[in-house]
């Protein structure tokens, strides 16, 4: 029996570099993942009616462009705000006493000569006291609601400005004694000098308060159904590339509204918020686009999907069509800070920041490859329609113009990764547009899996066969360390597979390989890839963009009855086995490939 086991759907991450204005730019951005709040401000109704915390964590990127290159140069836990006097950190701390929990929002300004250390902050962020000095404001749980109240109250920051920043709060608490509990929710603004409230007077001149104020009735007597409203608040907000300021009134039994508010906000509070080009056209380029930033020179473009980052250079007001820089989130994030250097503070606030920490154990995305232009390794898709050929469009979009076809089974070069299409070439050169629904992607070579490829297969005291070359990493092209002798005894410890050409199968008659309730029904002329050995004549194989473990029911040297073998092997897969090793008596450590040893 053929046994068939779907494993898991395979994911890219898609990787160019490309050539940039020699200008240098950098842009600071700060990242917010977990929250109450979803990018607009608008609470997460489920969390709240459960009265579930959702505590947040931030981040800062610094994406650099220079010499003709765009580079995430460094990624810090905690927010570095660039001021006047050096960067200052913020953060949120969750605090716990007994029952209760509350965030705090923390702003640690640049140290300078006479400032007193901060021990605890330096201990809970692994860095020097001596680079923190006191924080603007100290905070904790209040001590009467930790002995009476269960509950808690969360503070996430949606915006930081120069001199002030936005916060969204909620608190939900039970009470019990002399203490009533309660549930509520703001948006807040709050200076950073102080961690203090400030009225909307300091945010916006007087025409704008009262803007805001004629915003906030027309929508109570707009929405007024004889239920209780609470205070206006106001907060600052991301928006299809702005930052706008969003009105929030807290109604009855825990609930809230939210309302817009028709007012440009000063460059004295949000720093340089022109975006280059429009969003419209920005959502024709990237469609699945959620926010945008572009540089004061207009000269680089940054946009943010849910799950992905791009960089686009753009010269004499064009921007370029392949991205400078793509990388992946590992999580959803919101963009709550944006800060743009040009020309000599690049250097700068490279210099600084490479000083600050601590740098984050795990990072929130997944790391960007770059490779030398000529080593770039190929991203490869099949055609997987159901019809006998796929169109390929002149431009991203179902209604574009074909301009050529690939049959089903063919592979594409995929050049670069839009939303749901893909730009691909065919092998006689012609570039066009796909839809992912019809292109599944190969995964990149090398394939590298952790593995024992062999029957009865155990790592521990070997003694080589044949003499075998010690490399210090799992590459031909790695160094080479010593050669070793035959009957050499080794430890070994762990073996890598690396598939540097797949192998690919093509079906001679339809077949249907069932087991565990699985089933796989394969037609004549579809093509499976084979990625990589098993033990026990068991392969993973690509199909349809799925892997799966499957037996060897194509090759004659495990199935002879020409009849039973229902696919051909058109071309045969390239692997290598790596195992780690150590030679103690040699003091030795590194790899060989495709061992052949018994076991000591």
């Amino acid at each position: 029996m053929n046994t068939i086991i779907k494993v898991f759907a395979i994911s890219i991450v898609f990787t160019i570099i490309n050539s940039v204005s020699a200008s240098e730019s950098g842009l600071l951005l700060g990242l917010r993942y977990g929250t109450n709040y979803d990018a607009s401000a608008s609470l997460l109704e489920k969390k709240v009616s459960e009265g579930v915390q959702q505590p947040s964590s931030y981040r800062t990127f610094w994406i650099r462009a220079k010499d003709g290159e765009v580079e995430l140069a460094a990624e810090r836990t905690n927010l570095l705000l660039p001021r006047e006097d050096g960067f200052w950190r913020l953060d949120v701390k969750h605090s716990i006493y007994n029952d209760f929990s509350e965030d705090f929002i923390w702003v640690n300004a640049a140290p300078d000569s006479d400032a007193l250390p901060n021990p605890f902050l330096a201990e809970q962020e692994g860095i020097d006291a001596f680079d923190v000095s006191l924080l603007v404001k100290e905070q904790g749980v209040d001590s009467t609601f930790g002995e009476y109240c269960n509950g808690h109250a969360s503070r996430n920051i949606l915006f930081i400005g120069n001199d002030n920043l936005s916060v969204g709060y909620t608190h939900n608490e039970m009470c019990t004694g002399f203490m009533e509990g309660s549930t509520g929710s703001a948006l807040q603004m709050l200076s950073l000098e102080e961690l203090e409230a400030v009225d909307i007077t300091t945010v916006l001149d007087s025409s704008g308060s009262e803007a805001f104020k004629r915003a906030a009735n027309d929508y109570k007597t707009q929405n007024s159904n004889d239920q209780e409203w609470g205070e206006a608040s106001f907060g600052i907000v991301r928006h299809q590339g702005r930052w706008v300021i969003k009105g929030h009134f807290p109604i009855e039994e825990g609930g809230y509204t939210q309302f817009d508010v028709p007012v440009a906000l000063p460059k004295s509070i949000v720093g340089n918020d022109t975006l280059y080009p429009d969003w419209q056209t920005i959502k024709k380029l990237v469609p699945d686009a959620v926010d945008a930033f572009s540089s004061p020179s207009k000269d680089l473009l940054v946009v943010l999907t849910e799950s992905s980052l791009f960089a686009f250079s753009v010269n004499n007001e064009k921007v370029s069509q392949q991205p400078a820089l793509h990388i992946l989130f590992k999580q959803p994030v919101t963009v709550i800070m944006e800060r743009w250097a040009e020309g000599q503070y690049v250097s700068n606030w490279m210099e600084e920041i490479q000083n600050i920490g601590p740098k984050p154990k795990l990072s929130w995305f997944t790391k960007a490859e770059i490779f030398d232009a000529k080593e770039i390794p190929k991203t490869v898709g099949v055609v997987v329609t159901k019809s006998a050929t796929l169109n390929i469009r002149q431009d991203i979009g179902k209604h574009t113009k074909p301009i050529g076809k690939a049959k089903k089974g063919s592979t594409l070069n995929v050049l670069d990764i839009f939303g749901e299409w893909y730009k691909v070439q065919r092998d006689d050169g012609i570039i066009g547009y796909t839809h992912s629904d019809y292109v599944k992607i190969l995964p990149r070579l090398p394939y590298v899996k952790s593995a024992c490829p062999v029957d009865n297969c155990a790592y521990g005291k070997w003694k080589l066969k044949q003499p075998t070359t010690l490399y210090a990493e799992p590459s031909f092209k790695a160094d080479a360390l010593e050669g070793l002798k035959t009957q050499q005894v080794v430890q070994a410890l762990s073996g890598e597979v690396h598939t540097s050409k797949f192998g690919e199968i093509v079906v001679k008659h339809g077949v249907e390989l069932v087991d565990d309730n699985q089933k796989l029904v394969l037609q004549e002329g579809d093509v499976l890839f084979d990625l990589e050995p098993v033990g026990l004549d068991m392969h993973v194989v690509w199909y349809n963009g799925n892997l799966h473990y499957l037996n060897n029911g194509w090759s004659p040297d495990i199935v002879s009855d020409e009849e039973k073998r229902w696919g051909t092997e058109i071309t045969k897969r390239k692997t290598d086995w790596w195992v780690k090793v150590e030679v103690p008596e040699k003091n030795l450590s590194g790899w060989i490939a495709n061992p052949n040893s018994s076991e000591k």
